[in-house]
């Protein structure tokens, strides 16, 4: 990461909080009803969280495509209502950050969740589970999506030897994992190499800020 990466760029995406407000509400909403017990907050967190974060869990592959509310109250509140993520979540709530120890059980939980909604949707709905751990255990499960993965490239190129073992097993999502395994790594270069501890939301912003100034680099070279 040396010479890749300054503390300027750094300070630079912990400035980036515009979306602070939007962020605040959501973790509140999952805080106040952490659990999945009633159908109205279960829907609430879905629906918000999958929209605003364009990773909405109707996006499914059907023949007649018949999205609506049914899909929401027939499929999606029991599927989580039935399901062991409260379990999970309260097993993981004891923990304030991602250590080594708990990184397997945090991607345990990740793709259990991810494979409950691919019973209903047909697809790999990967990045909405890791947007939705994240507002409930913000700083134990690191956002996914295509520009934060592609972002996350420049700074390390491969998970570290040391973390391999948490790829083998059948019980995780491998692409979420690599992801997830090289994010902890970032984050443990940066405070080793510039003394600063980034949040998970904080990472997620320099990550995003990374490949914004990417693609204004490109579009300006293809004029």
């Amino acid at each position: 990461m040396k010479n890749i990466l300054t503390k300027e760029e750094i300070e630079k995406a912990l400035e980036n909080n515009v979306w602070d407000y939007g962020n605040e509400i959501l973790y509140k909403m999952c805080k106040d009803n952490f659990e999945h017990i009633k159908d109205e907050y279960v829907l609430a967190k879905v629906l918000f969280i999958g929209r605003i974060y364009a990773a909405a869990i109707e996006r499914r592959k059907t023949e007649n495509n018949d999205i609506n509310d049914n899909f929401y109250i027939d499929s999606v509140g029991p599927t989580f209502k039935n399901s062991e993520i409260d379990r999970l979540l309260k097993e993981l709530k004891c923990f304030k950050t991602v250590e080594n120890s708990n990184i397997k059980d945090c991607l345990e939980t990740h793709s259990y969740l991810t494979k409950t909604i691919k019973e209903i949707t047909n697809l790999n709905k990967r990045s909405f589970v890791s947007k939705y751990l994240h507002f409930h255990l913000p700083e134990l499960f690191y956002i996914y999506d295509t520009r934060a993965v592609e972002a996350l490239r420049k700074f390390i190129k491969k998970v570290p030897k040391e973390l391999n073992h948490n790829l083998d097993t059948e019980n995780v999502d491998l692409e979420y994992a690599k992801f997830f395994c090289k994010c902890f790594e970032l984050k443990r270069q940066i405070k080793t190499e510039f003394k600063i501890e980034l949040t998970n939301r904080q990472l997620d912003n320099l990550l995003i800020e990374t490949a914004n100034l990417k693609n204004s680099t490109l579009k300006k070279l293809n004029k």
